[in-house]
């Protein structure tokens, strides 16, 4: 559902895109700054600890909504078709959750064993921390639909995921999950007029080792515990830019998506330590872009 979502976002950028025969809108200056602005969506892997009678004593979905903010430079090489590009991002999210419970049950992250508490309500706090840094070297043509353009990326991301589970007054436990992306990204591109705009259509298939350090913290369920876990993951992201000029100042809006095929997962099993996992998952994010 999450990868069918992204792929209809790409398919309205890529119907519209080439119903515009124009002109590349591509600067010649030799250095270009921007930056940008806004909200971050995320549906990320649910988080379930614990029992209370038939449903989960801690959960949270881990959709919501934070703040992203990114910096890019360009720099061209003019004469030729070649650019570099270097992007960096980062976004955060702050997610809770609450319920009201009597008697619940938690496994104890690392051995498995179920610690029990009463009182009346279960409080999850959850923080996403999203960062990292890319580096493309692009080349673009000019042609009557446009610049088109293809080039690949270096690339690095984290998500670091933190959850603190309190019941009541009682600091039950901490878990973290410090994930890193590392890898390379093909990256395509369409920039002209849009309605009469400068703008552009960035369309990038990555491929990536992933690595995650995972760590529970003891409070009131007492302990620690530390697990590495390692996969290759894919992602698919696409982000569709359009200007206008404002009080002199070039203006935009973005919007954009990505699909990440393998994101970590805690699983929580009574009488067994608890394990990590992947789900996939997707962030979106609209976005104010400053040209400086």
């Amino acid at each position: 559902m999450r990868l069918a979502a992204v792929f209809t976002l790409l398919a309205f950028g890529l119907v519209n895109a080439p119903a515009v025969f124009a002109q590349s809108t591509i600067s010649d200056r030799p250095w270009e700054l921007t930056s940008t602005r806004g909200a971050w969506g995320i549906f990320l892997p649910d988080y379930e600890l614990g029992e209370n009678g038939s449903s989960s004593a801690f959960s949270d979905d881990m959709d919501g909504v934070g703040y992203f903010s990114d910096f890019k430079v360009v720099r061209r090489f003019l004469g030729t078709r070649t650019s570099f590009e270097s992007n960096m991002f980062f976004g955060v999210a702050r997610l809770k959750s609450e319920s009201a419970a009597g008697s619940i049950n938690v496994p104890d992250p690392a051995t498995g064993s179920v610690d029990s508490f009463s009182g009346t309500r279960t409080k999850l706090k959850s923080d996403v921390n999203h960062y990292g840094i890319d580096l493309t070297l692009r080349d673009t043509w000019r042609t009557r639909f446009g610049g088109l353009s293809a080039g690949c990326s270096a690339s690095y991301m984290a998500f670091d995921q933190k959850f603190d589970a309190d019941y009541d007054s009682i600091q039950v436990l901490r878990e973290k999950l410090d994930t890193d992306y590392l890898g390379g990204k093909a990256v395509f591109g369409w920039d002209g007029c849009f309605k009469g705009r400068a703008s552009n259509l960035d369309l990038m298939i990555g491929y990536f080792d992933m690595d995650t350090d995972y760590r529970f913290i003891g409070q009131a369920v007492s302990g620690s515990d530390r697990q590495k876990f390692s996969k290759n993951a894919a992602t698919v992201e696409t982000y569709f830019t359009t200007r206008t000029f404002f009080h002199g100042y070039q203006i935009g809006w973005k919007v954009g998506a990505m699909y990440i095929s393998d994101m970590p997962v805690i699983r929580h099993t009574a009488s067994q330590r608890a394990s990590i996992d992947t789900e996939d998952a997707v962030t979106f994010s609209g976005l104010i872009e400053i040209l400086l």
